[in-house]
């Protein structure tokens, strides 16, 4: 028995448990199977709950298991979401079941190890930052007469993705040096996941018309172009800090150009912009750093250059993909006319706000997610008045103090994908998405944690 237990520990520690999780669910998405594939991801962490000691083996299905959402049933251009269809039967039943089978044995995991859980730090600024700003988002436009209690709908939906993942992972992580660059890894492969579905798109679903692409077929299910091109630059970092050291970091090097690729390629505007910035930051910090810096010098200077005459002799070619960036150009793409709508919110319920589901789109069917304002600041402050983007603005801050503090090199690449997601924030949703919140509480644990490791 001993043998067996010790066999499956290894499994869970090893490489090959991540590569699994993203083989079922990019086959689940493939395939159109997503809810038995996602039934199949959650079933294969269920023999770690009964023997692991800490939870760095479910880094990769928590980060990755959204992904197998597939474009075949579900379409989230269409207001619905079908969220429904995971409620329907005939997967209904062993879906739930499998649910309540993992949350059950997630629940042993934890009263099994309590003894040997960290110790948390309660006086975190992070930890009260959360707490303070799930607590608050509570009273969600809670002076608005069409207040409903469905008003705290989405803000479980925001807590259990921030707040309990990130207490989750807080406790019962590992974070030694090995166990950080697990984590950085699980983060390289759920980019390349992504990539690989944005890749599977173009050769199923995405449709071209007059020498260029449909922008609105640009769909995986999950999500839309600008979700696509927003989650590629918010990992586009990740790659880049095995490229700084790791002995064969031309390689992570060349799949961080892929991701900023992907990121041009899914036709998201904001993703070109933002991916373009962390780009930027991370070809920094190659160069200026790290055992692999002349090396990566040397690539920088290469791939500048390579990019300028590939732009000038394949500049017909690539019409195919700017096409969408120069027809639309700086359009605003109806953002300008949401935030007015928020701005007008804000200014009738400025305490609390109008609430997540008091929407600037009244013919919006809702089911979990609102219609939301495409800029995190003015979502808010329309949502939650005042006191919700003080509350907001108190957590960001101390997410700057975090990664200024005691910097690190593990700080600094966490925190360029923090930027990456932040700044994707300013013109679109990503930041109320549970997909990449799971992703930003996991960033905090490790950012946080990352002064224990091992020098």
């Amino acid at each position: 028995m001993t043998n067996k237990t010790d066999y499956i520990r290894k499994f869970y520690h090893g490489v090959w448990y991540p590569f699994l999780v993203a083989a079922l669910v990019f086959a689940g998405h493939a395939t159109g199977l997503d809810v038995a594939f996602v039934c199949a991801v959650l079933l294969s962490a269920l023999p770690g709950l009964f023997v692991m000691h800490d939870a760095e083996f479910l880094i990769a299905p928590f980060m990755m298991t959204a992904f197998t959402v597939s474009a075949r049933h579900f379409d989230p251009s269409a207001t619905d979401y079908h969220y429904e269809r995971f409620l329907e039967k005939p997967w209904s039943v062993p879906f739930f079941c499998t649910v309540g089978v993992v949350i059950a044995a997630l629940a042993y995991f934890m009263v099994r190890n309590r003894r040997g859980a960290n110790r948390l730090n309660r006086r975190s600024p992070i930890f009260l930052s959360l707490v303070v700003l799930c607590g608050v988002m509570l009273f969600n436009g809670v002076f608005n007469p069409i207040y409903t209690p469905k008003n705290l709908l989405f803000v479980v939906i925001f807590a259990a993705s921030t707040l309990f993942v990130y207490l989750f992972f807080a406790l019962y992580g590992n974070f030694d040096r090995r166990s950080i660059d697990r984590f950085f890894f699980c983060l390289v492969i759920t980019g390349v996941l992504v990539l690989a579905e944005l890749v599977f798109a173009f050769f199923t679903r995405v449709r071209f018309e007059d020498g260029g692409i449909v922008k609105e077929s640009v769909v995986v299910g999950w999500g839309v172009w600008t979700s696509i091109g927003g989650m590629l630059a918010f990992l586009l970092p990740a790659p880049f800090y095995f490229a700084r050291w790791h002995r064969n970091g031309w390689v992570f090097f060349l799949i961080g150009l892929a991701l900023f690729a992907g990121a041009f390629s899914s036709q998201s505007r904001g993703a070109l912009l933002v991916g373009g910035a962390v780009l930027l930051v991370s070809l920094v910090l190659v160069c200026a750093g790290g055992s692999n810096r002349k090396q990566n010098r040397l690539f920088t200077t290469f791939v500048a250059v390579a990019l300028a005459v590939g732009a000038l002799l394949m500049s017909r070619r690539m019409g195919t993909f700017v096409r969408n960036f120069a027809e639309y150009g700086l359009n605003d793409n109806g953002r300008f006319a949401l935030w007015k709508a928020g701005w007008k919110h804000f200014l009738e319920y400025p305490v609390f706000g109008s609430g997540f589901y008091d929407s600037a789109h009244g013919d919006w069917n809702f089911v979990f997610y609102p219609y939301f304002y495409h800029n995190t600041l003015v979502q808010m402050l329309a949502s939650c008045g005042a006191v919700g983007l003080l509350a907001y603005l108190w957590h960001r801050a101390m997410t700057v103090r975090l990664v200024f503090t005691r910097r690190n090199v593990e700080k600094a690449f966490l925190g360029a994908c923090i930027l990456g997601l932040l700044l994707f924030g300013l013109v679109d949703v990503q930041f109320f998405k549970t997909y990449p919140t799971v992703l930003y509480a996991q960033m905090l644990v490790y950012m946080e944690m990352s002064n224990r490791k091992a020098e």
